[in-house]
């Protein structure tokens, strides 16, 4: 009997999918407890008088330092590969050097230390996701990729949770280790468990004609990605300051009573992406296409944007930020492991998810200042409306890939 995309014999066993995304997870709770919440407070326990600089600084360092790291870790990944543990060895060190990361943040009291430690967190992460995400490539049948895919977009709400079970540790430094042991927790029972490589994909030397393909598909998915991380980056930025403009009831809400209603809307939006994320790529292995489920969710994530540009009433805008934050999630979720299908080369598989991840970074270069000119020409709702026109031009770019 064969499965699309391999023979049965070849398909990862749950378990492993299960613990692979839940390594992954591990992941997303080493940066966003500490970017989001640590970094600023261990900056403003600094007491300058330009705080906001300064984290836009450490940011900018972040983005540059990830940038780099995440394709030269993935480049010396390759040349690893083939071995009997396959990439593990370097998720390991990543692992160690992110630990030791967090150590230095406990004990640097200067921005120049901050921003050392802001370099080497961002080394340490990208050494052990990026071979965390070849590692996937390799070793999980393209049969079984859509489903793998909807369970790491499923991981992705365990960010937000950690970052609530964090801030109950009592000191600046309890935190920090509270955060470096639930990322252990997530990622060494996938390391120990499947501490062997398992099955790969038989290799076949593409021709010429079909990696220059591949390339022009895996050049218009880093196109259509990065138009959805840009998107999402400004949204998420802004978003307290554009439901500050959304009325609710017929009258507008102070900061503090908008905040709360924001929060919740941002956990029920993490709620329903779950279970949808998991659904849709399960769905898509099922079909044996991708295409149609990246291309709906980029056009309903565009619809939910143009819906809070055009009503900024609660009742609306709530359900459009609904529909852009499930629909982008889907769309990054399952268009990473598409990715992994459409690679050119296995020999650089590392490299070349490196350069696509640089879809994750560029936007807190470029977001910015888009962001700025947008709202000095009119406000939100021109904002709102250039998102949706990136939506919809990454809905298009998806469309010139040959579906295999």
């Amino acid at each position: 009997m064969t499965a699309a995309g391999g023979p049965a014999e070849s398909r990862r066993p749950p378990v492993w999918l299960l613990l692979y995304a839940v390594a992954w997870g591990g992941g997303v709770v080493a940066y966003t407890p500490l970017l989001t919440l640590l970094l600023p407070l261990r900056i403003a326990a600094l007491g300058l008088e330009d705080k906001v600089g300064a984290l836009s600084l450490a940011v900018f360092v972040g983005a540059v330092t990830a940038s780099v790291a995440n394709i030269v870790a993935g480049a010396l990944s390759d040349r690893f590969a083939g071995g009997p543990g396959g990439r593990r060895p370097w998720i390991v060190a990543g692992l160690v050097a992110t630990a030791a990361s967090y150590g230095l943040f406990g004990v640097v009291d200067t921005l120049t230390g901050i921003l050392a430690a802001v370099a080497l967190f961002q080394t340490g992460l990208n050494l052990m996701l990026a071979p965390l995400a070849a590692l996937a490539a390799d070793e999980t049948p393209d049969a079984q990729k859509g489903l793998l895919g909807g369970l790491m977009g499923a991981t992705y709400p365990l960010g937000a949770l950690s970052g609530v079970v964090v801030m109950l540790a009592p000191s600046p430094e309890a935190r920090l280790a509270a955060t470096m042991a639930l990322v252990a927790l997530l990622v060494a029972p996938f390391l120990v468990i499947f501490r062997a490589r398992s099955w790969a994909p038989p290799v076949v030397a593409p021709t010429t004609a079909v990696r220059a393909r591949k390339a022009r598909d895996l050049a218009a998915i880093w196109g259509a990605r990065l138009l959805v991380q840009i998107a999402g980056a400004i949204l998420f930025a802004y978003l307290l300051y554009y439901f500050e403009t959304v009325e609710v009831g017929g009258r507008m809400l102070g900061t503090d009573r908008m905040a709360v209603r924001v929060a919740w809307l941002c956990g029920l939006a993490a709620a329903v992406t779950v279970p949808l994320s998991i659904l849709l790529g399960r769905l898509s292995d099922v079909v044996n296409a991708r295409k149609p489920f990246l291309q709906g969710t980029a056009m309903a994530a565009a619809t939910g944007l143009v819906l809070m540009a055009l009503f900024p009433d609660w009742a609306v805008a709530a359900w459009g930020y609904g529909l852009f934050a499930a629909s982008s999630a889907i769309f990054l979720a399952l268009q990473s492991t598409y990715a992994m299908q459409l690679l050119p080369s296995p020999d650089h598989r590392g490299r070349d998810l490196g350069v696509l991840n640089l879809t994750n970074t560029l936007p807190s270069i470029l977001g910015p200042g888009l962001a700025y000119v947008a709202l000095e020409a009119g406000g939100f709702r021109p904002l709102l409306l250039l998102l949706a026109g990136l939506a919809v031009l990454a809905a298009l770019l998806m469309s010139l890939v040959r579906e295999r």
